[in-house]
């Protein structure tokens, strides 16, 4: 099942503006790919919680995102962006 984007939102609206272009367009966007065909594929943000999850990305995982998963809208809605490259 592929899930839905559902933006940037919050923290992570503003943390995209201060991305590189190279950034953006390259490592994020093909994380961000990658995680609507297999959202589970990164770690619960905390023990015993599910739905909040973080995933890095980028050469060396220079990148952080967390990000929060819908099951039952099969959306995908990324809160924040560390970038420490």
């Amino acid at each position: 099942m592929t899930y839905r984007f559902d933006g940037f939102h919050g923290r992570a609206l503003y943390e995209l503006n201060g991305l590189p272009e190279h950034v953006r367009d390259g490592p994020l966007l093909e994380r961000v790919l990658q995680l609507l065909e297999s959202p589970w594929d990164a770690v619960p943000e905390r023990p015993g919680q599910s739905f909040t999850r973080q995933a890095f990305f980028g050469k060396d995982d220079q990148g952080m995102l967390t990000f929060i998963v819908n099951e039952q809208t099969e959306t995908l809605r990324i809160v924040d962006i560390l970038w420490t490259g």
